[in-house]
């Protein structure tokens, strides 16, 4: 049996005493683990109304808003009224934002999946030799084929979890079919049938999860610290939670335990913090305003008038958020450091084991 105590107190004293760790722990913060609505508006339009009939004068709107009004009205309330003669725009907004999204998803994944070799590298290259690297060697652990190699493991491993969707959906579809063909009896039993056998795919679909999950600390870990292939860190992962699973279960209840209290931490945290987030309001604006005014010179290339403003707000509202919440997002990053630390010193004492 592993000491688990031990491992404990390592790694803490890792996340205290090894700092350039905290900046891969940032970045695993805001990439692991991003609509309002509002009145159609038909009908709306300014009154221009001076009061000059006796009545109290309406309020009136700058340049600024009347021009963002008509562009609303000329621009986005067609697409709301006549849908049939605004195909085309629907077909190109629906491609600029998977566009968008795979940008993001990509941009993002690279910095989790190089963050989190780097961390895991990192923890292990400082119990083996003591030495502690800066960023930039930190970096180049990371970017490598191990990087893409745990991705790809993640990508297998979320493969139950599209199966069970698309059960769900299934049963969804029969269910539908039973209720329409308009026999009662049908149906309730098919309403019955597909309660029950949502509740045995939930039941079952959590079970998997988490059993994965346990089993991906070994997989990764075999990928980042022993270079090996996908198959192969499928097989040596099994085996080494096979030949120790009493340990990797208890220590699963253990950081089951501390995650439970790290949660309910987080949102104690969160309230306290906000002070903090108020004085962090000013420089986070100096920050967003760099980026704003980039996408605003960009898209005033291409467009004129509100839309320019409007993409600068959006790209401002990234950094603007990244900076009031840094504090919150710090400590997040410390308990993904410590996290990852522990399952890699887990890892290191099964396989002297």
């Amino acid at each position: 049996m592993i000491d688990i105590g031990k491992i404990l107190k390592r790694a803490w004293h890792i996340l205290w005493n090894y700092r350039v760790l905290w900046i891969f722990g940032f970045l695993l913060a805001i990439t692991a683990g991003g609509n309002g609505g509002g009145n159609s508006g038909s009908g709306y339009q300014f009154n221009r109304n001076n009061g000059s009939n006796g009545t109290t004068p309406n309020f009136q709107p700058g340049p600024f808003w009347r021009e963002l009004t008509d562009w609303f009205n000329q621009n986005i309330l067609p697409l709301y009224e006549y849908p049939r003669q605004h195909v085309a725009t629907f077909i190109w907004i629906g491609a600029a934002f998977l566009l968008f999204i795979l940008v993001v998803g990509v941009i993002t994944s690279i910095l989790r999946y190089v963050s989190e070799t780097a961390v895991i590298r990192m923890v292990d290259d400082y119990e083996q030799t003591g030495i502690k690297v800066g960023f930039k060697q930190g970096w180049n652990l990371g970017w490598n084929r191990r990087a893409f190699r745990m991705w790809v493991i993640d990508l297998v491993i979320s493969l139950p979890a599209i199966l069970f969707i698309s059960l769900l959906l299934g049963l969804g579809v029969l269910w539908f079919f039973s209720v329409i063909k308009g026999n009662d009896a049908l149906a309730i039993g098919g309403t019955i049938a597909a309660i029950g056998c949502a509740f045995v795919f939930i039941f079952a679909f959590i079970v998997l999860m988490v059993c994965l999950g346990l089993l991906r600390q070994f997989f990764v870990r075999v990928a980042a610290l022993e270079g090996a292939g996908i198959g192969e860190s499928f097989r040596r992962g099994w085996a080494m939670f096979k030949n120790n699973w009493k340990s990797a279960a208890l220590m699963w209840l253990v950081m089951l335990g501390l995650g439970i209290g790290f949660g309910v931490a987080g949102m104690i945290l969160f309230f306290l913090l906000i002070p903090a987030y108020l004085i962090l309001v000013l420089p986070a604006i100096f920050v967003a305003a760099i980026p704003a005014a980039i996408a605003l010179g960009i898209t005033s290339i291409f467009s004129s008038g509100p839309l320019a403003w409007i993409v600068a707000i959006l790209v401002a509202l990234v950094p603007f958020f990244l900076v009031v919440f840094a504090p919150l997002t710090l400590v997040s990053g410390w308990y993904q450091i410590y996290t990852s630390g522990v399952w890699t010193l887990t890892y290191r004492e099964m396989k002297a084991l």
